[in-house]
């Protein structure tokens, strides 16, 4: 540009508006930001640029001067977000630019527009184009498309860039953040990154000056539609976090999870645009000046612990994972290395990560065999990975003894008989000496794992006579390792409740956020259940309850399992669409937020060792409809703590459902009384403190 312009940046305190006014004004040319601070921030201001603040709705009236050039991006711009806030994304993307187009039409100036390139994208899965994955694309592309309509009707100059995945300076590490910076924070903080789907989703990871070098050669010389500028390489999600480095755990795809984007450079390329940043570079340098927060080191290479121990688990962390595996965790973190060092068996599962790595206070050795990213799905059915579970009944076992040459284990932990009973028992006909403790907190049937265990009974029924002491999380498992001939101490130690129920990790404009990812209206009622999709669990009682109950009562299933399509088959069946919401798998760490979105937590379960997901829930003071068989019995008391009904009883839930219902005052207090018998029985801190002194701290 060789004159001075007036140039107008919407959006201007934003990640990438707040880059390209600082290149504006350095390039001589009098800049002004309208920006509302919805996710803009004054700590983005630069030198030299005016900021006027509000909604372009209203830009006629706050900027009032004839500009030469509008850059449009001040427009709501999270895929996933706008899901639980359509009317903010449609006030903000529909009727505020409307506005600048009316304001365009009115000052005939050239308007640079920030489409997105979610636009060219699809999933895979179901074939959804990327324009109608959610309220932000959609509303994107049909600002896009009416752009271009304007355009012709007025005869006005235009041209709409798009933008991929920008990353750089200034972004935003938080609940409005992108990939980048919120793995860049998860690094210096040191927390687990969390993975959407298989993480596989394949990204064209742009630095913001690249992005902006294309926006000012599109506003200086394009003309028209369709200016990609993304780079010329692709990364997936979990190339990314890998980059970064430390702990991944996977969760299930969003519903704005995408596959693929399509990206065509051409264009811009013609503009002379040339890419001149590269993201692992990018990464490397931050690597290179910053530093992880400093936590207290542990050197595990001269440690000397008290007593370490040998845990075998079938599955654990970052895999997917049930009850067990966080139960693990939840107490070796809180015990110190020094006192106790633990060391773990399982499979590999996932050939993408290491065989050997330090997770918390667990060094995890993994056995068996692999494959890239599986999915939850694979664990059932890829004929690969099934071959792990019986393999690990013998290698377990092995593995375990060579590691004991080595490190010389005070003794051994096996987490469930069914599945870690086996390599234990093994363990123990070669190291007779080394105490063996077991956790019971089996949720099948036990006639279902009995007639399992059959080809292998001699080893079974030796993980139960050879334990030094069983753990067990009910009565009702204690009572199975009698009949199963053990005469030994039985310690009774519960599972506890997610910490966040329990502590109240969350704030309520979280869970009005997934409200409205829900679709909740007021006036509805939702049932939730937090279990696996299978039989045991009883979804397809609670599915059938919903034919006695008002149609503004819904069932919200939160997980995943292999009955989901029978489920969905069941709700099609007895035309009660519309009523049962299927969100897949949520990760751990926000599966609280779901719970707490809704009203009743309903658990007619055909079996169960403890049932660690309903007791979250009369921690998040949720009315707990159970039937109260296996260790359910433990905590649910009919009318003392929850509202049991007979098994296999469809119009019994619905009745106790309407009870609760009709007597709101007797509903809490009855949940105010189950949650402080969870806060005394069922804390992880407190748990820990009981299964080192009066477990470990008994035979080792």
């Amino acid at each position: 540009m060789n004159r001075q312009k007036l140039i107008l940046v919407t959006g201007g305190a934003g990640f990438i508006g707040s880059h390209l006014c600082e290149r504006l004004a350095r390039d001589g040319h009098r800049v002004i930001s309208l920006d509302n601070y919805f996710t803009g921030s004054r700590s983005n201001h630069v030198r030299g640029v005016e900021y006027r603040e509000g909604h372009t709705k209203d830009i006629a009236r706050l900027v009032p001067e004839d500009l030469d050039v509008i850059y449009h991006l001040g427009e709501y711009s999270r895929v996933r977000h706008s899901l639980a806030e359509p009317s903010v994304t449609f006030d903000l993307n529909l009727r505020g630019t409307l506005g600048v187009l009316e304001y365009w039409r009115d000052k005939r100036c050239k308007l640079v527009y920030a489409g997105s390139s979610t636009k060219f994208a699809y999933r895979v899965e179901d074939g959804i184009e990327g324009k109608n994955l959610a309220p932000y694309t959609w509303s994107k592309a049909a600002m896009s498309d009416l752009i271009v309509q304007y355009a012709r009707w007025y005869e006005l100059p235009y041209s709409i860039t798009y933008f991929y995945n920008v990353y750089g300076p200034r972004e935003r590490g938080d609940q409005y953040g992108t990939l980048i910076e919120i793995l860049h924070q998860n690094w210096l903080q040191g927390l687990t990154h969390r993975i959407a789907g298989s993480g596989n989703q394949k990204r064209a990871f742009t630095h913001v000056l690249d992005t902006i070098e294309g926006i000012i050669l599109v506003g200086e010389k394009g003309e028209g539609d369709e200016y990609g500028i993304c780079a010329k390489e692709t990364y997936s999600l979990l190339d990314a976090a890998r980059m970064f480095g430390g702990h991944l755990e996977y969760s299930s795809p969003t519903q704005s999870t995408r596959s693929s984007e399509a990206v065509d450079t051409a264009r811009i390329q013609s503009l002379g645009w040339r890419q001149r940043h590269t993201l692992p570079g990018y990464i490397a340098q931050i690597k290179a000046s910053e530093h992880p927060l400093e936590k207290p080191e542990i050197d595990f290479a001269t440690l000397k612990p008290r007593k370490r121990v040998l845990i075998f688990s079938l599955v654990y962390y970052p895999n997917f994972h049930g009850g067990a595996e966080p139960a693990i965790k939840e107490i070796t973190d809180r015990i110190l290395p020094s006192d106790i060092e633990f060391h773990l068996v399982t499979c590999w599962w996932n050939s993408k990560i290491p065989r050997t790595e330090r997770y918390g206070n667990i060094l995890v050795h993994r056995i068996g065999f692999g494959i890239p990213d599986p999915r939850f799905v694979d664990y059932r059915w890829n004929k690969r990975l099934q071959l792990n579970k019986y393999l690990f009944q013998v290698m377990a076992a092995l593995k375990g003894l060579q590691l004991h040459a080595r490190y010389h284990y005070d003794g051994i932990w096996a987490i469930m008989a069914h599945s870690a009973g086996v390599p234990a028992a093994i363990f123990t006909l070669f190291s007779p000496r080394t105490p063996l403790v077991l956790t019971l907190q089996e949720g099948d049937p036990i006639e279902h794992i009995e007639r399992a265990m059959k080809p292998v009974w001699p080893l079974f029924t030796r993980a139960f006579t050879s334990a030094s002491i069983i753990q067990s999380v009910s009565n009702y498992l204690s009572n199975w390792a009698r009949a199963m001939g053990y005469t030994g101490t039985i310690v009774l130690v519960k599972n506890g409740a997610n910490p966040n129920d329990l502590k109240e990790n969350y704030t309520q404009e979280q869970v009005g956020e997934i409200k409205q990812e829900l679709g909740k209206k007021p006036g509805d009622i939702f049932l939730v259940n937090t279990s696996r999709l299978v039989l045991q669990k009883g979804h397809d009682l609670t599915i059938q309850a919903l034919q006695y109950l008002p149609a503004h009562i819904k069932y919200v299933i939160v997980g995943d399992g292999e009955d989901e399509q029978k489920l969905r088959d069941l709700v099609r069946k007895l035309k009660l669409s519309g009523r049962v919401i299927f969100t897949g798998r949520v990760d751990r760490s926000i599966v609280t937020l779901y719970r707490k979105a809704c009203d009743i937590f309903v658990a007619p379960s055909r079996s169960e060792g403890l049932g660690a997901a309903f007791v979250s829930a009369l921690a998040s003071r949720l009315p707990l409809v159970t039937s109260g068989v296996g260790g359910i019995a433990d905590y649910a008391i009919d009318g003392e703590t929850a509202w049991i009904v007979p098994p296999e009883d469809p119009k019994a839930i619905a009745e106790k459902v309407k009870e609760i219902l009709a007597h709101p005052e007797k509903a809490h207090e009855i949940s105010e009384r189950a949650r402080k018998m969870v806060e005394r029985d069922y804390d992880w801190d407190k748990i820990a403190h009981t299964m080192q002194n009066n477990v470990f701290g008994k035979v080792l």
